[in-house]
């Protein structure tokens, strides 16, 4: 075997001789029974095939690609294939699959804008999840095992999916705006039947926390020179520790951004609303054309049924702005800021209800009672610590003095 000097195998020995018919400098010639191949790497290992390791690497470089941009909206993410969403595919170059791929992409967004809508409207996560487990998962395994591989069968089995959840999402509303009704429907009752001039403020009794605080505070009537008297000359006094009002609660990051996050929780809220009253006017319209008999079917049915056509066609709008709420606030997905609002909700919930208390105690609108009482403790424990340390100097002095 004969190679030249970039080590690129030649056929005949002329080709790496010079002129004079000696072997050029850097060439090679393998002789005969000679190993001219040599394995330079060792076996694979293992770990770089699994899937785990796969992951674990998308996480990483994701992470520091971050790193280097500034602005949220423009960072990236990876795709929880565990998650409640649907991943879309990429569509290569000259791709011959391209029109069943775009598709294909087109029922996921379906399913993905549904999700966003499932979680909008309060339906547990554990419930869409068991969903997409039972009518996608499962039954594509169940059309692969029956039917082989037949990608047209995928959009099929993704709309009933689709239809099972907004079914769900419309009895989850629907409880929820006859729990509504029933709840303001009480009040207004109540309102009515108590009378306005009978009404009288309780009164309400002091809390016993604020009088053991007080008694805890509380200095002993013993007279400061008789305890003195009895301490040894030799020990030193320790001075007790003065009570201090504590500061007031500083609000951390997740609960100052809770004012925001709240503004955008209810623009959801309100953009939901809309889709469930136009999918009630669509139904309503599906009910009248089913309803239709003898002439009027023939008549009247295209006419409705352009209705529904142009009905269906704001609800798919109104989705699409739905999942675009979040996205245009910088979130990736509907979930993920309810995940982001629902920490800052707890933050900000703690944080108010520190914030009241301190401001019932110490607070500019806090009871006389209790302001006196802090500020008389302070006053009575700098007193006694003034006594306390004019008496051991004056020990001092007289010790000084013999």
């Amino acid at each position: 075997m004969f190679y030249d000097e970039q080590g690129k195998h030649v056929r005949t020995k002329k080709e790496i001789l010079d002129e004079n018919g000696n072997v050029r400098k850097g060439c090679n010639i393998v002789k005969k029974g000679e190993i001219y191949e040599r394995n330079l790497y060792s076996a694979k290992n293992k770990l770089f095939k699994q899937d785990e390791f796969v992951d674990e690497v998308k996480h990483f470089y994701t992470d520091l690609i971050n790193t280097m941009i500034k602005d949220d909206k423009e960072k990236l993410h990876v795709f929880d294939e565990n998650g409640l969403y649907l991943a879309t595919k990429k569509i290569g170059k000259n791709n011959p699959k391209a029109e069943q791929i775009q598709m294909d992409n087109e029922y996921r967004m379906r399913w993905n804008r549904e999700v966003d809508r499932a979680i909008v409207s309060g339906v547990p996560e554990t419930e869409i999840q068991q969903i997409k487990k039972e009518y996608i998962s499962d039954r594509i395994k169940e059309s692969i095992d029956l039917f082989g591989s037949q990608p047209e069968r995928f959009g099929t089995i993704l709309m009933s999916a689709v239809a099972v959840l907004a079914m769900l999402i419309s009895k989850v509303l629907q409880k929820a705006r006859e729990l509504s009704a029933k709840f303001f429907e009480k009040e207004v009752v109540q309102t009515i039947s108590e009378p306005s001039g009978g009404r009288t403020t309780p009164i309400i009794p002091q809390t016993d926390s604020v009088l053991q605080q007080e008694h805890k505070f509380k200095v002993p009537t013993v007279d400061l020179s008789v305890q003195q008297r009895e301490l040894q000359p030799k020990t030193q006094t320790t001075e007790q520790k003065i009570p201090r009002i504590p500061p007031k609660p500083v609000m951390s990051a997740e609960a100052a951004a809770y004012p925001k996050l709240s503004k955008i929780y209810k623009e959801l809220n309100r953009q939901n609303g809309i889709i469930f009253d136009a999918e009630k006017e669509r139904n309503a319209l599906e009910l009248e054309r089913d309803s239709l008999k003898g002439l009027a079917r023939l008549t009247k049915k295209g006419e409705i049924q352009s209705k529904i056509d142009r009905k269906n066609e704001e609800i798919d709008l109104l989705k699409v702005g739905l999942s675009g709420i979040a996205k245009r606030y910088g979130f990736h997905t509907v979930h993920d800021f309810y995940k982001v609002y629902a920490t800052a909700k707890i933050a900000y919930a703690e944080y108010r209800d520190k914030a009241d208390r301190w401001e019932e105690l110490y607070g500019e609108n806090a009871p006389r009672q209790t302001k006196e009482s802090v500020h008389r403790r302070l006053q009575d424990y700098q007193r006694a610590n003034a006594d306390r340390q004019a008496e051991q100097t004056s020990k001092n002095k007289d010790r000084g003095a013999r």
